[in-house]
């Protein structure tokens, strides 16, 4: 067996030169990427864009509050995280919706105190939720929101000709063809494709 040669002084070594493409793909990137407010933007839009809560990004950008302002530069995970394959309202919002079960029905009505009917409910739940919205009649939300085919939990449900003509009522969607409203019951679940519901179905909307 041959004997390892030992390096000599003066000896010429061969040195393998990295480009600055392969050296600087080698460094570690946790630098966190930013994201610029753009208008129509809402912290709950931004967040479900990069699969979180919109609490983590709150919390990532020391926020004490939900509201945002266009210019604005928020702070992302350097990892961005996997879109889920089906994206869904904060747990927050449905959570803050059956909190209320059970209370009364309203005319008019915008809090658990006094009852609500059903765009001051949906009001109610998304402002609690931390997604700012101002009040608006059920066809006030239908014009508002971005008519989709495939909702996702925290979307909106319309319906026409309830009681009187035209979009007429309105509930925030949770899954599996249900929906938690404010009607004459009070806050209940109900399923969208009953026999009441379905003849007066319109389709779903996305607040943006």
């Amino acid at each position: 067996m041959k004997k390892n040669k030992r390096n000599k002084w003066g000896m010429k070594l061969a040195v393998l030169a990295l480009s600055s493409s392969v050296l600087f793909s080698t460094i570690d990137t946790a630098s966190a990427a930013t994201y610029t407010v753009k208008s129509g933007d809402s912290l709950w839009k931004i967040a479900s864009q990069n699969g979180i809560s919109y609490q983590t990004l709150m919390r990532w950008n020391n926020l004490t509050s939900s509201n945002i302002r266009v210019g604005q530069k928020l702070t992302l995970n350097s990892t961005p995280a996997k879109a889920p394959a089906t994206p869904s309202a904060p747990k927050s919002l449905v959570q803050v919706a059956k909190k209320q079960l059970g209370v009364k029905y309203t005319f008019g009505g915008s809090k658990p105190s006094t009852g609500f009917d059903c765009s001051g409910y949906i009001t109610y739940v998304y402002n609690n939720a931390g997604i700012a919205t101002s009040r608006k009649s059920a066809a006030g939300f239908y014009y508002a929101a971005k008519k989709i085919t495939s909702p996702q939990v925290g979307d909106l449900v319309f319906f026409a000709n309830t009681y009187k003509a035209g979009i007429s009522h309105a509930g925030i969607y949770i899954g599996n063809n249900q929906m938690i409203n404010a009607s004459d019951g009070g806050v209940s679940i109900a399923n969208i494709h009953s026999s009441y519901w379905k003849k007066h179905f319109v389709g779903y909307g996305r607040l943006s």
